[in-house]
């Protein structure tokens, strides 16, 4: 398929106001996060918006003028320079690209492949400039310049997929009774909401979702789990599960234990992952739309925060870990609307306080709305049909942006075809097979779990895949699974050229360096501070729990009684 550009209409646009203010916390969190990663993959969302039939260019643009002056996150620009600002045009003019199809017999049946083309030519040509819209036509020349498909690239900062799902229904009502105009009145802005969050109320929210955050930050891994023998250094990618027999067994599942399906699936990778990693419980970060008030139900803006969800797995049969997934999902996306500066400086706190980094793997998100209808509407379990299914199952795999999650899930569809991503961030630490894997054992988890509850006793043999266990010298402290021999490497690089030599245990503490003094490193607080600094290049160790520094080395350092009597000991915490 070639895509010809054609021209550029500039279409004019009048909302009902303009104004300028605060940036909202769901924005300055967008903000925030991409100040450290300005050219992320995920800094523009491209999606195909609807339109029924094969509309002309001028029933398009209007629809599209009247799209962006209801809502005034279309119109929104963040001001630069001192404390970032929304600012909001009252008119304007937003330009749509329209692309020819060239000969051919174009209609609705070529809408999705058309689309995606439309969608990865706004990617590949897109400018450094800041819009909060981009905005792409196809026509076919045959039919009178008739639209056959659209698409839309969308600021991250001022919109999130929940707010795309709105602008697509408004977008296709706009099209499908053009004579109505307006959609009513278009209720909660961006600039409301920024006035709102200056209330004592919603403050106190917000200092109590950071209380939450920090007591779940004590719980946290540095790193779930990694393959043996895995170093970091490889690409990043994404496998794609698409599985119609597990989205049969989804629903047939939500409907028994009426739970929602996106905490069915999570509590089918929590089961697995669990079990792979050998934990009874995972804290995970999840990411919430915040669209729980009935204000914010309609809201178009960036509202989407990450927030901790922990899921104990321990001995659960999976319809209890089914309930209880949601239940710790519905209480982690109450403390989901916070300052994510402050956010930020608590997380480098618990780190130091902590001495790890912490990774936030694995990142579940789920781009599916819910279809509350689904889980109560009669369900009948056709075990021949799931079975017959599972020959339809495929796993695509291709590569990505790298990204600051060590791991994530993204569960994209789950009506007809349940379509799951893994995504690395470093194959090197997790290949491509334990992604496979894992979203297989996924898939065998739900399909086992849909005629009626899998006990936990039958889990493991489901999953079908044995525990990482790691090295001899692998230990757990401080809720992580660490090899000895990972946090011997960290602190020989760090405290060089020093010698160092780290304990599993001495006198009852875990993980304990004996290391002799430097010119830099002559204290307990210099010898952490260089470990921390270090983490980076040793993700998978963590620091260790006390440092006992000496001001010569023994004949034999593994001996912790050999050591002499030392200058200085302590955590090297603040």
């Amino acid at each position: 398929m070639v895509l010809t550009p054609a021209r550029s209409i500039p279409v004019e646009f009048a909302g009902e106001r303009g104004g300028e203010g605060p940036l909202t916390l769901g924005q300055l969190n967008i903000l925030n996060w991409l100040g450290a990663m300005p050219e992320h993959s995920l800094a523009n969302l491209w999606v195909e918006l609807p339109i029924p039939g094969t509309p002309s260019i001028e029933e398009v643009t209007r629809a599209a003028a009247a799209l962006i002056a209801r809502h005034e996150s279309l119109r929104t620009t963040c001001a630069s320079g001192g404390e970032p600002r929304q600012q909001v045009a009252k008119t304007g003019v937003q330009l749509v690209e329209v692309y020819s199809l060239g000969e051919g017999h174009w209609g609705p049946r070529d809408r999705p492949v058309v689309a995606e083309a439309l969608i990865r030519w706004l990617r590949e040509h897109t400018d450094s400039a800041w819009r909060p819209l981009r905005m792409a036509v196809s026509v076919a020349p045959d039919d009178g310049g008739r639209v056959i498909a659209c698409a839309a690239g969308f600021a991250h900062l001022t919109v999130d997929h929940a707010a795309i799902e709105i602008l697509k229904r408004d977008f296709a009502g706009l099209l499908d009774q053009p004579g109505r105009g307006q959609l009513g009145h278009p209720g909660h802005q961006p600039l409301d909401q920024a006035e709102l969050e200056t209330t004592p109320a919603e403050q106190r929210r917000a200092e109590a979702a950071l209380g939450y955050l920090r007591a779940q930050l004590q719980r946290v891994s540095h790193c779930l789990y990694t393959v043996p023998g895995a170093r970091p250094g490889g690409e990043s990618l994404a496998v794609e599960l698409s599985s119609v027999a597990a989205a049969m067994a989804v629903r047939q599942i939500a409907a028994r234990t009426r739970a929602s399906r996106s905490s069915t699936v999570l509590a089918a990778v929590c089961a697995v992952v669990a079990h792979r990693a050998n934990r009874r419980e995972l804290v995970l970060p999840i990411l919430s739309n915040n669209r729980f008030e009935h204000h914010l139900t309609g809201y178009v803006g960036s509202l989407v925060q990450s927030t901790l969800a922990t899921v104990e797995v321990g001995d659960r049969d999976f319809d209890e870990l089914v309930g209880h997934t949601w239940a710790a999902v519905l209480e982690a996306s109450r403390h989901a609307r916070y300052d994510a500066a402050r956010r930020s400086a608590m997380d480098e706190l618990v780190e130091h306080e902590r001495g790890l980094r912490i990774n936030y793997d694995p990142l579940f998100n789920s781009l599916v709305p819910e279809s509350w209808s689904g889980l109560t509407g009669g369900v009948g379990f056709q075990a021949g049909r799931i079975d017959a299914a599972l020959a339809q199952t495929r796993l695509l795999w291709r590569p990505m942006p790298r990204a600051g999650t060590p791991i994530r899930f993204s569960l994209n569809q789950l009506d007809g075809c349940l379509r799951l991503d893994a995504w690395s961030s470093d194959s090197g630490l997790m290949p491509r097979a334990e992604l496979e894997s894992v979203l297989l054992a996924t898939e065998r988890v739900l399909v086992a779990a849909a005629p009626g509850d899998l006990p936990r006793a039958r889990t493991p043999e489901v999953i079908g895949l044995e525990p990482v266990t790691g090295t001899p010298d692998r230990i757990l402290v401080d809720s992580c699974w660490v090899d000895v021999a990972d946090v011997q490497r960290l602190v020989e690089a760090a405290v060089a050229p020093a010698v160092a030599h780290v304990f599993a245990e001495v006198g009852g503490r875990p993980l304990v360096a004996h290391l002799t003094a430097t010119d830099t490193v002559r204290t307990p607080e210099q010898a952490h501070a260089r470990c921390m600094a270090f983490l980076a290049d040793h993700p998978t160790a963590i620091t260790p729990r006390q440092y006992v520094i000496c001001d010569a080395a023994p004949p034999e350092p593994d001996d912790p009684a050999a050591w002499p009597t030392p200058s200085a000991t302590g955590s090297g915490r603040r």
